[in-house]
C-alpha cells in the first residue's frame, strides 16, 4: 500500500512539473530592456478597452494589486504619495509625464476593491483577472510593479522598453527611491530645430504637355513638405519634389514650399513657373487643317515654315504676319561675315534658330552649325581660302 501511494504521488508530481513547464514556455516573461508588446485590458470604471499604447509619450507605472493583500496595501499608500503626487505636476527630472495605472487581480469583490481604490486615490484601474498581462512580468502573487518608457525618440531608451519590474514590496530597502531611479533615467527627446533650406526651387519655363518638376533641398529630421501656388496649398504635393505630369497654362504661377518638423517650419523662396503653348498646341490653336499643320509646312506661302512662325509667334495662316528675320553677308579680306537676326518670342519653347553652312548647295554633307544668341542674333566670320564656295541658311533646331 505504501509503495503504491508513493508511486501515485510521484506520478502526480511529474505531471504537475510538466504542466507548469509547458505553461511557462508558452509565453516568455519580459526582462528589463525588452520592448513590451501592446496589450489591451478593460477599464473597470468605464468598461472601455484601454491599451498600453494609449499612454504614448509618457512613462507608464503599472501596479498590480489585490485588495486583501497587506503588501499591496502598504505599496499603494507609498506609491500614491511618492510616485503619483511626486510626479503629478512636472513629470520626471527631464519633464516627461508619468502615468500611474492600477491593475486589479481580484474578481468578484467589487465593493471591497472599490474601497481599496478610493482609499489610495487610484485614478485609472484596469482589470487583469486572469493575469494574462501580469504573467508576462512575474510568475505569480502580488503586488507586481512594471515601469515602461512610452516616449518615442528618447536618447536613453527605446519606446515601450521595460525599465523595471518587481514582484513583492516588503523586502525592498528603499522602494520609492528605486522606482524613481528608473523613472528619472528616461531622457526627453532632443529638441528639433526648424529645417534649413539649402536649395530653393528654381524658376522654370515649360511648354504645355511637358512635365513640371520643382525640387527643394533641406537639412533636418522627420521633414514634411507643403507646396503652394500663388499662396494656395497644393494638397497632393507633399514631398521634396513637386511633379505635374502634363503642364497646362493654368499651372503657371509662383510656387513655394514650406518644410516642417517638430522644431518649426521654414518657407522657401518663390519659383516662377511660366507655361507657354507647345509648338503642336500653337499650330492646333491656329486651326490649320491636315498637312498644313505640320511643323515644316508653309500654309500661308510667306517663305517661313510653321516652326519659324512659332519662334516669332506670328500667324502661320497669314502671309502678312511673319517672323522678324534679317540675314546679310558682307565680304571681308578674311572671308564672308554673316550677320543674322531673328527675333524669338519669349513664349516659344523647345526650339532655337541656327546658322548652317555647307560647301554644297543641297547641304548634304559637311554641315556646320552656329547657335544664335538668346536675343536671336549672330555675327560669324567664315574664312574661305582662295577658291572655296560657302552656302548658308537659317534653320531651326529642337532643344
Amino acid at each position: 500500500m505504501t509503495s503504491f501511494l508513493k508511486a501515485c504521488i510521484l506520478l502526480v508530481s511529474l505531471f504537475s512539473i510538466q504542466f507548469f513547464a509547458s505553461s511557462a514556455s508558452a509565453q516568455e516573461r519580459y526582462r528589463v530592456g525588452d520592448v513590451v508588446e501592446n496589450f489591451t485590458l478593460v477599464d473597470r470604471a468605464t468598461g472601455q478597452n484601454v491599451s498600453l499604447h494609449d499612454f504614448e509619450g509618457k512613462i507608464v507605472f503599472l501596479e498590480w494589486f489585490a485588495y486583501w493583500c497587506p503588501f499591496c496595501q502598504a505599496a499603494a499608500e507609498d506609491v500614491e504619495k511618492g510616485i503619483v503626487q511626486y510626479y503629478r505636476n512636472s513629470g520626471n527630472v527631464n519633464g516627461i509625464p508619468v502615468m500611474h495605472v492600477g491593475l486589479n487581480l481580484q474578481a468578484d469583490a467589487e465593493t471591497l476593491t472599490q474601497s481599496f481604490i478610493e482609499k489610495y486615490s487610484m485614478q485609472q484601474v484596469l482589470n487583469d483577472f486572469d493575469r494574462k498581462v501580469a504573467n508576462r512580468f512575474q510568475a505569480s502573487n502580488q503586488p507586481i510593479f512594471a515601469i515602461i518608457n512610452g516616449v518615442a525618440a528618447s536618447p536613453s531608451h527605446e519606446q515601450w522598453e521595460l525599465l523595471y519590474t518587481r514582484l513583492g514590496y516588503g523586502d525592498l530597502d528603499q522602494p520609492i527611491d528605486t522606482f524613481r531611479a528608473a523613472i528619472d533615467s528616461v531622457l526627453a527627446p532632443s529638441a528639433s530645430s526648424a529645417p534649413e533650406i539649402t536649395q530653393d526651387p528654381l524658376n522654370l519655363r515649360v511648354a504645355t504637355g511637358s512635365q513640371i518638376i520643382l525640387s527643394v533641398e533641406a537639412n533636418g529630421s522627420d521633414l514634411s513638405y507643403a507646396w503652394e501656388r500663388d499662396g494656395l496649398i497644393l494638397e497632393s504635393q507633399t514631398t521634396e519634389n513637386l511633379i505635374i505630369a502634363q503642364a497646362q497654362l493654368s499651372d503657371a504661377g509662383s510656387y513655394a514650399v514650406s518644410v516642417s518638423n517638430s522644431g518649426g517650419s521654414t518657407k522657401s523662396a518663390s519659383a516662377q513657373v511660366c507655361v507657354s503653348y507647345s509648338l503642336s498646341d500653337y499650330l492646333q490653336m491656329s486651326g490649320l487643317p491636315g498637312e498644313d499643320a505640320a511643323i515644316g509646312s508653309d500654309p500661308d506661302g510667306d517663305g517661313f515654315s510653321n516652326v519659324f512662325e512659332y519662334l516669332g509667334q506670328s500667324d502661320p495662316d497669314d502671309p502678312l504676319s511673319r517672323p522678324n528675320l534679317s540675314f546679310s553677308v558682307s565680304s571681308t579680306k578674311d572671308g564672308p561675315l554673316f550677320d543674322v537676326s531673328l527675333v524669338t518670342h519669349p513664349d516659344s519653347i523647345g526650339y532655337s534658330a541656327v546658322l548652317e553652312t555647307s560647301p554644297l548647295p543641297d547641304f548634304s554633307e559637311r554641315v556646320e552649325q552656329w547657335q544664335l544668341s538668346a536675343s536671336g542674333s549672330l555675327q560669324e566670320l567664315f574664312p574661305t581660302g582662295d577658291a572655296r564656295s560657302i552656302f548658308a541658311r537659317i534653320a531651326v533646331s529642337e532643344n
